[in-house]
């Protein structure tokens, strides 16, 4: 993975562009874990890794063992990597600077980088040998062809960068107490990475929560139904303790205008169901009135 990731680096600066690739990862989420995780409650966890915000707002509600997957090797070193040491090594207003920095403003080399050597020493080591490797080549790299791209800019594949819609989605950035209680959380929470895809998982481990998200997208299920969605999570349902629930966050439906629609997922919409009768955790969207329907499944 050390050497796709500098490979990915090298395309992008040599030919100024932000790549699209599969080792990209989500900067943030593009979900609101805020209203998802509102009253969840429980110390074992299993959920996606993605940009690490799932992982953040399980802290923040106090879940003890959390139990990271995903498909994309990439998401552990970024998320118990990089946003586990930007929480670690700022307060809450410099975070807010920290991020759009490195994220949305015209990159400035020297300051870019003065912030990525800091973040080292945060660090546990497995993640520190890789990060400190990829940022001496960036920064090289940086110094040879001098383009107006930053490297999260590169390793990222968000489109836009909004600060307010951020704060908006999860909970441990409601404000300084929320902050520094996933900060002072993160000195004693287990937590693992698994390289796989969440519905083969298999373990002997018993969770009060799982949370999918956006786990269809990156499949294709022709005619998808109710019963074939719902299959499709049985053996997650058999990992779940007597009262867990997975969260199968923003799989499939959305409220418009007091009217319920379906999402499209690996191209085709799935139609044939009785929604309203699903157990659903209804949850704002940022943008409008509207709001995203959160699929509930109990074991």
């Amino acid at each position: 993975m050390l050497e796709e990731t500098k490979k990915i680096i090298l395309d992008a600066l040599k030919n100024n562009t932000r790549n699209t690739h599969d080792l990209a990862v989500y900067a943030f989420t593009n979900e609101n874990l805020k209203d998802c995780l509102k009253e969840t409650k429980g110390k074992d966890a299993l959920s996606i890794c993605s940009s690490g915000d799932q992982y953040l707002n399980l802290v923040g509600s106090n879940f003890k063992n959390i139990d990271l997957i995903d498909i994309n090797p990439l998401t552990e070193y970024y998320t118990l990597g990089i946003k586990q040491a930007l929480i670690l090594a700022f307060n809450y207003e410099d975070f807010q600077k920290i991020i759009t920095i490195l994220f949305k403003k015209s990159k400035n080399l020297e300051i870019e980088k003065k912030i990525l050597q800091y973040l080292l020493n945060f660090m546990p080591l497995k993640y520190q040998i890789f990060w400190q490797e990829i940022f001496a080549y960036y920064l090289n790299l940086q110094e040879i062809y001098q383009r107006e791209i930053s490297l999260f800019q590169i390793l990222t594949q968000d489109y836009y960068f909004d600060l307010e819609e951020i704060k908006f989605f999860n909970n441990y950035l409601q404000g300084q107490e929320e902050y520094e209680q996933v900060k002072q959380n993160l000195s004693t929470i287990h937590y693992s990475f698994t390289l796989n895809n969440i519905l083969t998982l298999e373990t002997k481990k018993a969770y009060d929560l799982i949370i999918c998200s956006n786990i269809l997208e990156y499949t294709y299920h022709p005619n998808l139904d109710l019963k074939k969605l719902r299959d499709l999570y049985r053996h997650l349902r058999q990992l779940l303790k007597e009262e867990g629930m997975i969260e199968a966050t923003y799989i499939y439906s959305l409220y418009t205008k007091g009217e319920l629609r379906s999402f499209p997922i690996g191209g085709t919409n799935i139609t044939g169901r009785e929604l309203i009768k699903e157990e659903l955790k209804l949850i704002p969207n940022y943008r409008d009135q509207d709001q995203n329907a959160v699929l509930i499944l109990r074991k």
